[in-house]
């Protein structure tokens, strides 16, 4: 009876094992995970592709960066192989300044704006002293994150003097059929400018430029992105009045549903390429 026993399991074992295998090989599908992290009032995008390569976008303006990323990556993971600046302001750069210390970072991108900021010098020494492979960016300058998954710099085309969110990176993130538009503070004139010239900026998901500022969110702009989701990273209860309701309404007119890190906290885009779910940690 007992020799049965064991046979019956162990033919059991087998069969769950044989699941479990088919499961892993035949209904997962690749997928890309896209984070907009709670970062209070600031930006942090963390970026996952289907094989595992990781990019993170701005820091957020303080070391709760490092929190987040311990949410959504693997404990024992120490590695970030691509690292973005969209421009030099502190509640995009301070956080990276503690992420460049604490990960190996394989490659550092910004548009080589030199506005004076403390912050930003420092980035640029621990880039150097760590021996980062660095590369400025522009309008046109493309990468392939990952098989399907490529990154399109479609602003800025030349730096401007002055504040800058004039010369904020605006880059298109697309796998498969689904694509990001990511737009860092990126103001109105910066956005028309895409209009004008014409490119294809038709996007599933927006973030939304400025934290949901007056300044941003053009409504021919959305017009033209006509996004299915509108991510907003913005802190709670902010002395600025992010997101403005003009641009929450004109998002909504624009058919996007709205997410917001000081009412949702973290929010997570997952895809196959093909159709993609939103959710959030509340």
């Amino acid at each position: 009876m007992r020799k049965r026993f064991k046979y019956i399991f162990v033919l059991g074992l087998l069969a769950l094992t044989g699941i479990l295998w088919w499961q892993v090989f035949y209904l997962e599908k690749p997928e890309l995970k896209f984070y907009v992290l709670d970062v209070g009032q600031g930006d942090a995008i963390f970026i996952e592709t289907p094989s595992k390569n990781q990019v993170l976008i701005d820091g957020g303006p303080d070391r709760s960066v490092l929190k987040e990323l311990g949410e959504v990556m693997p404990f024992w993971d120490r590695n970030i192989d691509l690292v973005v600046l969209t421009h030099p302001n502190l509640d995009h750069a301070a956080g990276l300044v503690d992420v460049l210390k604490n990960y190996k970072v394989g490659m550092y991108l910004d548009a080589g704006d030199d506005y004076p900021l403390a912050e930003y010098e420092e980035l640029k020494r621990i880039v150097s002293e760590k021996n980062i492979q660095y590369v400025r960016v522009k309008r046109g300058t493309r990468f392939t994150l990952d098989e399907e998954v490529e990154f399109l710099v479609l602003s800025p085309e030349k730096l401007v003097e002055g504040d800058p969110n004039f010369n904020s990176i605006i880059a298109k993130l697309s796998f498969g059929e689904v694509d990001f538009l990511l737009t860092g503070d990126a103001e109105k004139g910066e956005e028309l400018k895409l209009v004008q010239n014409g490119d294809n900026l038709e996007s599933e998901v927006l973030k939304a430029g400025h934290h949901g500022s007056k300044t941003s969110s053009n409504p021919l702009f959305l017009e033209k992105v006509s996004p299915q989701y509108a991510l907003i990273s913005v802190g709670r209860q902010n002395r600025y009045g992010h997101p403005a309701s003009e641009v929450l309404n004109n998002l909504a007119l624009a058919g996007a549903k709205i997410f917001r890190t000081d009412v949702d906290s973290r929010i997570k885009i997952e895809s196959d390429g093909t159709d993609l779910t939103a959710s959030s940690v509340k």
